[in-house]
Parts: structure tokens; sequence; C-alpha cells
């Protein structure tokens, strides 16, 4: 079924959409840590099939899914509010030899990712089998949730921020976010020319968590999870242990502070600290998750620099997590 899509004046349209919201949970299935309150019933995911899609994808990226995103924009099913569409055409979608998206949202190493996932997908029929039957259990876990509760929920917050967006509410502002991104001004960059264009779609998600943003070529899809429960202990010691790991390790910790006083390619941070690639892009991924790093390309590489404002939001938001549950 189509989502939700009235035509307004403003020029940033709003729309749901089940593709995100199957992302999201792919997103929470590859979690580190244990899921509570509203997200609960994720847990048992988490632990059955979490795993062997993190194994059956075969790299690093964790938590990350734009592949599936690129198979919905291809199989035009973006902003369909079940997935009946998606999954009758993904197998074919999949086989797709076609050039990615442009992805400006992504980082280099990201788009390798999801490249090479696309051409594993293409190219290996029991591993497309196989990926295309995992999505499909996952959401059939998730389905009486978003069918039930979720659908009607994010069709009414939709509506919510329409109003907002017509009573003069900046879409940032909607979002709660100054930057959508800690670290990648380019996606911001994105987000504005696209709201200019008319290209900037905002998704709220039942499924959701703080943001996402998502460029497919000049169209952005930037939204966040609608459910903002009062944490539990064990969430909110998660939460901050995982934003400040990224500074637990010594040589990450290393790398940083060489990135705070010159850009370098991993290829040259990993030949300084006589490392190899593959460990320096981990730490790489890590500090890039935390805000850390901002990244230019220059010529065939990518340029790696320190990211001051994100270090200190980094302990700001620690903080203020810790102070609010001394407050409560």
């Amino acid at each position: 079924m189509p989502a939700l899509d009235e035509t307004r004046d403003n020029r940033i349209r709003v729309a749901p959409s089940a593709p995100l919201e199957l992302m999201w949970v792919l997103h929470f299935a590859q979690a580190s840590h244990e899921h509570e309150g509203a997200f609960a019933f994720l847990e048992s995911i988490r632990r059955t099939l979490g795993p062997e899609l993190a194994r059956l994808r075969g790299d690093d990226m964790t938590r990350y899914s734009t592949e599936l995103i690129v198979l919905a924009h291809r199989s035009g099913t973006m902003l369909d509010l079940d997935l009946r569409r998606f999954f009758a055409r993904i197998d074919g979608v999949a086989t797709d030899p076609a050039e990615i998206p442009s992805l400006l949202s992504e980082s280099p190493e990201e788009l390798e990712v999801t490249r090479a996932r696309l051409t594993r997908l293409r190219t290996e029929p029991a591993m497309r089998k196989r990926y295309i039957e995992l999505l499909t259990q996952i959401w059939s876990a998730v389905e009486s949730s978003w069918e039930e509760e979720g659908r009607a929920a994010v069709i009414a917050e939709a509506q919510r921020w329409k109003r907002a967006l017509d009573d003069g509410v900046a879409y940032r502002q909607l979002l709660g976010m100054q930057s959508l991104w800690a670290g990648r001004p380019q996606v911001d960059a994105s987000a504005d020319a696209a709201a200019e264009e008319g290209r900037l779609i905002l998704t709220p998600c039942w499924f959701g968590g703080k943001i996402h943003v998502i460029e497919l070529d000049g169209t952005v899809y930037a939204g966040q999870g609608i459910r903002h429960d009062e944490p539990s202990y064990r969430k909110v010691a998660a939460e901050i242990s995982a934003s400040i790991k990224a500074l637990a390790d010594p040589t990450r910790l290393a790398i940083l502070l060489r990135l705070a006083r010159e850009p370098a390619s991993v290829t040259e941070i990993a030949r300084q600290f006589h490392l190899s690639q593959p460990t320096v892009s981990a730490h790489v991924q890590v500090l890039r998750e935390s805000g850390l790093l901002e990244e230019k390309t220059v010529g065939r590489s990518a340029k790696l620099s320190a990211n001051e404002e994100g270090l200190r939001r980094l302990f700001s938001e620690a903080q203020e997590s810790l102070v609010r549950v001394f407050r409560s």
C-alpha cells in the first residue's frame, strides 16, 4: 500500500516508510547490548537472528543496512507503508547490475561496504536467498507491532510534523538537531539543498532511534524514532558506555590525537603506527560513529581529521545523560 503523502505548500514532505522501519529493526538486531522497555521485544531477534545476519554479510560494519535501502529505492517502495511490494520485487532488483545511487550521506568506507554487499547479492544466489529469508523472518517477528500500533502512530506523527512545518518550524528544530550528523557537514549540506529543491522527505519511525539520514540521487530521507520513553538505568549505562568507548582504547585515542594535529589517510596512519589497514579502519569506524572524525576526499583517498566539536559534544551528552539520572 502506498504511503500517506498529502501535498502541501511547504516544500518538505513528510511520509512514513516501511523499508526504513525494517532498516532500524536490523540496526537493533545487531546491537551489542540488551534491549529493554519499548524495544524489549526485539531482544529475541537480536539473540537469534542478529548473529546469523552478521555472519551472512561477512564484514565488520554491524548496525549498517544501506544496501537494504538501495534495494527499496530500486524497487520503488521507499514510501510504502508495508513491505509486500518490497518482498515481491527484492529478488529482481538484487540482481540489477546498475551502479548504486549517489549516497552522499555515506562515508567512503560505507560506500565500499554497500557496493560489496550489493555485488554479493547480485552474484551469489545462495547468499541472496538466505538474505531475503532473514529479512522476511525479522520483519515477520515485528509485523504485528507495526500493524497493531506502529503504522497508525507514525501516520499521526507525520500529520503533526506537517502541521509544525506549515507553522514555520524549521526541519532541524522539528527533529531537535542542530546538526543532523556530527562530523559530516556534507550531510547537512545535502539535506539543506534537498529542502530547497523539494526533495527532502522527513520520515517518522516506530522502530527508529535518534536520527537517520540517507541521500539517494538528490533525495534525502531524514527522520527519527517517535518513542522517547524515559530510559532504564541499564539502557542509560549502555548508551553512555557506547558513546565513550571510542576513547577507551589507547591505540584509538592515539590515532585521534594524531588526527587532531594534522589530517591523514588510513594508509598513512597504518604506516605511522605500524598497524594493518583493517585494524586502523576498525578504529576509524568507531571514532567516526562517535562523531569524532571528519572526512574529506582528496583525489582517490579520504583524508581524516579530528572533530573538536564532536569531542565536546560526546562529553557533553554523556554528562547530561548521567546528570539526568541524578535529577530524576
